[in-house]
């Protein structure tokens, strides 16, 4: 019988993958400033291990390789790939990497989801091609489950659950016409998880209307950090209070209860009147660190202890992400891993 199962994010990796950030146009204005995070974020990568990025073309790979480079990456682990985009988000017009075992053999493929710039917001004719490119030029299968699904919407532990959120997955500028019963099938399909978690909205400003991965996710099987404002008046706290409330209640697949740990909500960040989503929740975890969004707030180093004292064997490494997030995501969103290949 063939089945799959997706590692969860602190599973060991081989890479990572990044999509650049080269149509100026899209970035209001912070377009260079939104470069120098990134090549931050790279050159970090890069030190960890193995980094993927997409470019567009020669010209933009040598400009990122100077960019990363000079940013303190390093080189060996650096790989340009001529690919394409629309935007930058490749947690989302990425591949969700799992194991296939058919008959006892086992291997990675690429699960290569429909994505449509989160209810067609967007121009995505490029980045639907990038899941399957991607494959292409690493020597990947690919599996397709026909379904409009974004990495930045579902988060797993690798022991049987799975995060997400009914203002995402029940859209119905995701997939019309599919019920919960069919969306839950195929996550238990595709991601080998049991139970599936579901919470409610997710913060304002957020054009992917509420990813999982602003909001909460796991730092191993047990633990659950979640954005959680003290401040009753916060624009977004009842919302966050739902979900909490959801999470406390919720029920492991492997019994018992979940260890949540709030984690504190920068001051609003906005771009002229607009609110973003700043979340100190769109973390990555690398092999040896975790990069965490900063947004020049006193809450910032708050978040990085809390964050240092869940993953105890890794280096957290704060990244000033105010002119990512101005474009509604942070690191998280950017990035994408490899897990390592099945032994």
């Amino acid at each position: 019988m063939r089945t799959f199962w997706m590692p969860p994010e602190w599973h060991k990796q081989d890479a990572t993958f990044l999509t650049w950030p080269h149509r100026p146009e899209i970035w209001r204005g912070l377009h260079d400033e939104c470069e120098v995070a990134f090549a931050q974020i790279a050159a970090a990568m890069s030190n960890d291990q193995p980094l993927y990025i997409s470019v567009p073309d020669l010209k933009w790979a040598r400009h990122v390789k100077a960019m990363v480079l000079k940013a303190g990456g390093l080189l060996e682990n650096l790989h340009l790939l001529l690919i394409d985009s629309n935007d930058v988000w490749c947690r989302d017009h990425g591949p969700t990497v799992v194991y296939e075992n058919d008959g006892g053999h086992q291997r990675r493929v690429f699960v290569d989801w429909e994505f449509n710039a989160w209810g067609d917001k967007y121009a995505s004719e490029l980045d639907q091609l990038v899941a399957e490119k991607l494959a292409l030029a690493l020597g990947f299968d690919t599996v397709q489950p026909k379904l409009v699904m974004e990495g930045g919407g579902i988060e797993t532990n690798g022991a049987g659950d799975l995060l997400t959120t009914e203002s995402v997955l029940l859209n119905p500028n995701r997939n019309p016409g599919v019920t919960q019963d069919a969306l839950e099938a195929a996550l238990r399909r595709y991601l080998g998880v049991e139970n599936i978690i579901w919470l409610g909205d997710g913060l304002t400003g957020d054009d992917t209307d509420g990813h999982i991965d602003d909001l909460s996710r796991f730092t191993d099987e047990r633990t659950i950090v979640t954005m959680m404002p003290e401040d009753r008046g916060h624009h977004d706290y009842e919302t966050l209070a739902e979900n909490l409330r959801r999470l406390r209640e919720a029920t492991p697949a492997r019994g018992g209860r979940f260890d949540v740990i709030e984690l504190p909500m920068p001051e609003p960040v906005a771009f002229k009147d607009e609110l973003l989503p700043a979340s100190y929740a769109n973390f990555y975890i690398g092999n040896g660190q975790i990069l965490v969004p900063t947004f020049n707030q006193a809450t910032d180093a708050r978040a990085l202890g809390i964050l240092s004292e869940c993953f105890p064997g890794r280096r957290v490494i704060g990244i000033d992400c105010r002119a990512v997030v101005s474009q509604y995501g942070a690191i998280h969103c950017i990035s994408q891993q490899l897990p390592t290949a099945p032994e």
